[in-house]
């Protein structure tokens, strides 16, 4: 520690506040099975209260049921809650998708491991907790490379700089501290095979910019790897957390998750970046210096009206309701058309202010690409070079 900038390590600490909670929750369930054997004795409909988690309106299971579907969740929410009773009483994880899982004590029951994830989140948003107040933790998916240990609770360390395969996170409550050495950023990528190759060639201490970290969550991210990020961001502001995500709405996408949470799951705590960056690729990255001109046309002359269809059959994308120079602009050959869906989910993004240049013209040039576009170009730690080196200035 001697020499060492004493905002280089951050402490976990046990949080009072979510024992507190924890005890809540224990409470919860247990006044619900109260409640059940009160019915039972009193030969009366047994019901459990849950939320919905689009509308937030609290609904009541009951059994028995009109249907075998409301049969099969009442059964199911009740299996759940004495599972998670016992976990939160005893201390134990309930890990999902592997390990002690829920779905393996009772897989004819339960039918599918999604039916189980989606019993647990409505669960959660019905007592106003994370999983993680239930005991229930994800199987672990993320990676970290680069200059900063893990200090766990155990006593064990996880080394970041030495394992060039990357390091799978843990969870933010066996973390005891973190040492981000001298890292000047962070780079959150998309795609775990781009995160292998920047972190097979050490460009975590290579990069002009600097030294840094590579963080990925595999597509979209889990809430152990959000919550990793969120603390690192909370407790080191000064350093810039990048995202580095295929340019589609589905890119788009996962970087907006990282930045406000996922949609299904709002009730989720500390599990943001509000500030992260995106590095890219954008428009500009793929149509070269014509993009300044589209951009210079964007700011005097309106985008046509958007459709969830391709521009070949819409009248209102005709060529002469797109300024000529946005039509003059070549993308490069690795761009492919935007599907269907790929429209109607870049329409449904629309509605952050911050990006609705870049969907706009995504939707009017029908073009997305993925993030090896700047590498075929080029080379891709160049581009990052410049990049990270810009947003250091």
């Amino acid at each position: 520690m001697d020499g060492q900038p004493i905002n280089d390590v951050v402490a976990f600490t046990e949080n009072a506040a979510r024992n507190a909670q924890i005890g809540t929750v224990i409470s919860r369930i247990e006044d619900i099975l109260e409640a059940i054997v009160d019915s039972l004795s009193e030969n009366r409909v047994l019901t459990i209260p849950l939320r919905n988690r689009r509308s937030g309106n609290e609904n009541l299971i009951r059994f028995p049921a009109n249907t075998c579907a409301e049969v099969k969740r009442f059964t199911c929410v009740l299996q759940v809650l004495h599972i998670c009773h016992e976990a939160l009483v005893s201390g134990h994880d309930l890990i999902l998708n592997n390990g002690r899982n829920i779905y393996y004590q009772n897989p004819d029951l339960f039918g599918s491991q999604q039916y189980v994830d989606n019993l647990v989140d409505d669960i959660a948003f019905t007592f106003g907790v994370g999983r993680d107040a239930l005991n229930i933790v994800a199987a672990y998916k993320g990676l970290v490379a680069g200059g900063a240990t893990i200090e766990l609770k155990n006593g064990s360390t996880l080394d970041c700089h030495s394992d060039s395969n990357g390091v799978l996170i843990p969870h933010a409550e066996v973390i005891r501290r973190v040492n981000i050495g001298e890292a000047k950023w962070i780079l959150v990528i998309e795609k775990e095979a781009t995160f292998r190759g920047l972190a097979a060639s050490r460009y975590f201490e290579t990069s002009a910019a600097g030294p840094g970290i590579l963080v990925t969550g595999k597509g979209y991210p889990d809430l152990i790897t959000r919550q990793f990020l969120h603390k690192l961001h909370s407790a080191f502001p000064q350093v810039p957390i990048n995202a580095l995500v295929d340019f589609d709405p589905s890119g788009i996408d996962i970087m907006l998750t990282y930045k406000r949470g996922s949609r299904s799951l709002g009730h989720e705590e500390n599990v943001t970046v509000p500030e992260i960056l995106w590095l890219g690729p954008q428009s500009s990255d793929l149509l070269g210096n014509s993009r300044r001109d589209a951009s210079a046309a964007h700011s005097s002359q309106p985008l046509p009206t958007l459709a969830a269809t391709p521009p070949s059959s819409q009248g209102s994308l005709s060529s002469h309701s797109i300024p000529s120079c946005v039509l003059s602009v070549n993308p490069l050959e690795v761009s492919s058309h935007l599907t269907t869906l790929d429209r109607r989910k870049a329409i449904n993004l629309l509605n952050d202010m911050g990006l609705v240049h870049e969907l706009q013209l995504m939707l009017i040039l029908n073009i997305k690409a993925e993030i090896q576009a700047v590498d075929d170009a080029g080379n891709l730690t160049h581009w990052l070079d410049e990049k990270l080196s810009d947003i250091r200035h």
